[in-house]
């Protein structure tokens, strides 16, 4: 379950990092990928994680699950 939807379970935490209002889960996975908007430690973070080279592997591989759960939690992205 967890390797299945890491964007989703990233974005969707209590301190999740994604601003986007719906697909949240792909958003950060996009986000993790292309380095857009890492300032900080956030920024550190994602470049120790492209130096593992599993990150980057992983999100590619969990993005159609996350493109899955972001779709059937639309509504309640819409009620928030």
């Amino acid at each position: 379950m967890l390797l299945t939807s890491c964007g989703t379970l990233i974005a969707r935490t209590p301190n999740g990092h994604s601003s986007a209002d719906y697909y949240k889960g792909t958003q950060a996975n996009f986000q993790l990928l292309t380095m857009h908007g890492s300032t900080g430690y956030d920024g550190y973070a994602t470049v120790f994680c492209w130096v593992t080279i599993v990150c980057p592997v992983f999100a590619i591989a969990t993005l159609p699950a996350d493109m899955v759960v972001d779709t059937a939690l639309l509504p309640v992205d819409a009620m928030n």
